[in-house]
């Protein structure tokens, strides 16, 4: 039987034919100019692609509207689904010599996945590692791809331990067991060593190296130093092991670690005062690949690993660098922007000025898409004159002096950015006549660690006015008023939208927030165990209710005055749903209007298309009503 969402309101339901309709509230009439919301909502395609060496094509995609992992032999033919499953699959990692896949998935948005196997020839799924209560993930394969590494919280719900589990024999054996969220990095070219990671806050995290056949370990990083250090892999000798690391600087930057002397090196002086996103080596450890955020843009820097000197790259429009994968001389990655959605590229790097080969192609519902509106980087002044970057996006109806509904969008995080990357829901506001400013408060990443501690514990407000500021930019330019601006935003952005409309009720007309925070205490207490050491350096402690409770919104709802907008997941393993259901009742019992959505077959954020299609349509409706 088709699962189906619960919408709760202030008004009355009906349900009839498998439609929703609410009295008494009413719904906006507004023309739609151009295709309807569904229609963007619809738009796909193909992500986390991956290519075997007999050139068969693995990735991700959701035709039904769940997502599911596909392939398609030798890179041309018919698609075949490899996956079934009633929520879709979380991820999936192709052994080296592609005969194997690990897959994750979990049920209904709880985040509790379970890992199976696929030989890719037989093409039959083995379910290894089951368990509503724990959560496998992580899975690095072994060179050889006769073992990988994991990651699961089997023995204790607030720690990750890793694990190695034989292909052959079917059997797993703990290769390291801490206190913390440990995971699997990278292993050295024999297998006798494994680099782990773990993960402390956005701006502290270590790496650690084990033996394998004895269990020593020792760490790699700086023993008593805390910087952010993200592996990217050992060298071809196993002499180095690359990074991505603040270490004693302000920016992210590629450096090595030297395994017998401990030093870390700066390898890229000529990208000094950009922040690097990540970074990827190719199978034999000789070609690095280096992302580096340039004003939210991923732009890519190729370096012979060996002494750093460029090597010559694709040729490529501006946009967002990802997915990057190495499979013999061939080099994948994903291009992103306003107008591009996210196509995988194949470009053989061993031949200079090769042209590239997209490898996949978007399913746009007949929109043309080059037509899309992109967006201008700029900086807004906050109110102490710090500098916020913000992305602003204006419809192509805008005529200056003309006063339009404007939607404020925060991302979520706190330590996440908003990047110009494809964003098909942006493009229907936009059609639609809505401008939209996307800001990055301090507290986001890509700018650097003094700028993603900015809004730690005690400076949480300083964050909050950095949106509220936002809001009164637009307004200060004249494209729009006070009230025809909506606050708009999931998880740590709901939190914003919560925040942003006690502080400054006289600014915003309407507010949604999907899956957000509005009481830290009990997010605390009721997030996912082994999530809380991390979220409490980043928004305060248990120990000091007092200021947890200066900063939750809902201690303030007797100043909302904002109709709102809540949406979320009844399964939400990370900002449980009692969070929304408990702004609802205080708002009902104040009067103010407050439209609720809840979907029991979701959990932080809507993976199904139907329940994505419901919500995007009452977001469309409860901005038109209350902005027009």
């Amino acid at each position: 039987m088709r699962k189906m969402s619960l919408l709760c309101h202030t008004a009355s339901l009906f349900i009839f034919m498998g439609l929703v309709c609410i009295s008494s509230v009413g719904c906006a009439t507004t023309k739609t100019v151009g295709p309807g919301i569904d229609t963007y909502v619809k738009m796909r395609w193909p992500a986390g692609v991956d290519v075997a060496g007999d050139g068969t094509v693995y990735y991700v995609y959701n035709p039904e509207g769940i997502r599911q992992l596909f392939a398609v032999d030798g890179g041309a033919g018919r698609p075949v689904a490899l996956t079934s499953f009633e929520d879709g699959i979380g991820g999936y990692s192709l052994s080296d010599d592609g005969q194997w896949l690990g897959i994750t998935a979990s049920t209904g948005g709880s985040e509790q996945a379970d890992l199976f196997l696929m030989n890719t020839e037989q093409r039959r799924l083995e379910a290894l590692f089951e368990n509503p209560s724990v959560v496998y993930g992580s899975v690095l394969w072994r060179r050889d791809s006769k073992a990988f590494a994991y990651r699961a919280n089997d023995e204790s719900p607030s720690d990750f331990h890793v694990y190695l589990y034989d292909v052959a024999n079917r059997t797993s054996r703990k290769v390291h067991s801490g206190k913390g969220y440990f995971y699997p990095v990278d292993f050295n070219s024999d297998g006798s060593k494994l680099v782990i990671g773990k993960y402390n806050s956005a701006s502290y995290s270590q790496l650690f190296e084990v033996t394998l056949a004895t269990g020593e370990i020792r760490e790699i990083t700086p023993h008593t130093q805390q910087w952010s250090f993200s592996g990217v892999g050992y060298s071809a000798d196993d002499s180095r092991f690359f990074v991505n690391t603040d270490y004693q600087s302000d920016l992210k930057s590629i450096h090595a670690i030297d395994l017998a002397q401990g030093n870390v090196t700066p390898l890229l002086p000529e990208l000094s005062g950009k922040h690097t996103d990540g970074a990827a080596l190719n199978e034999d450890r000789t070609l690095l690949a280096v992302v580096v955020n340039e004003d939210g843009y991923g732009t890519l820097h190729l370096r012979h690993a060996a002494d750093m000197k460029p090597w010559p790259g694709p040729p490529m429009t501006k946009g967002i660098v990802g997915n990057i994968r190495f499979q013999g001389d061939n080099m994948l990655y994903s291009l992103s922007n306003a107008n591009t959605p996210g196509i995988v590229y194949r470009w053989n790097w061993r031949k200079a000025g090769s042209n590239t080969e997209a490898l996949t192609s978007a399913d746009t519902q007949g929109v043309d898409v080059s037509k899309f509106r992109l967006p201008e980087l700029i900086q807004y002044q906050s109110f102490d004159g710090k500098e916020i970057p913000a992305f602003l996006y204006l419809p192509t109806t805008y005529r200056a002096g003309r006063k339009i509904p404007f939607l404020c969008y925060y991302h979520g995080g706190p330590e996440g950015q908003f990047r110009p990357g494809f964003n098909r829901t942006f493009q229907y506001f936009l059609t639609q006549g809505y401008g939209i400013i996307a800001p990055n408060v301090r507290g986001s990443s890509g700018y650097g660690k003094a700028y993603i501690e900015a809004d730690n514990y005690k400076n949480r407000h300083k964050s909050v006015k950095d949106g509220i500021w936002a809001a009164k930019y637009v307004i200060d330019q004249g494209y729009t008023d006070e009230k025809m601006v909506a606050a708009w935003g999931g998880s740590y952005g709901g939190f914003m939208v919560m925040a942003v409309i006690t502080e400054s009720p006289e600014i915003f007309g309407a507010g949604c927030n999907v899956v957000g925070i509005v009481n830290f205490e009990t997010f605390l207490q009721q997030t996912k165990s082994y999530r809380r050491k991390l979220r409490e350096v980043e928004y305060g402690p248990l120990s000091d209710p007092e200021f947890l409770r200066s900063v939750s919104p809902i201690y303030k709802v007797d100043r909302i005055e904002t109709p709102l907008m809540l949406a979320h997941g009844l399964n939400d393993p990370r900002v449980p749903v009692g969070e929304a259901m408990q702004v609802a009742v205080a708002l009902k019992k104040r009067g103010v209007e407050v439209e609720e959505l809840y979907f029991p077959d979701e959990g932080h954020g809507f993976a199904k298309e139907e329940n994505r299609l419901l919500y995007y349509q009452q977001m469309a409706k409860f901005f038109d009503k209350h902005l027009r």
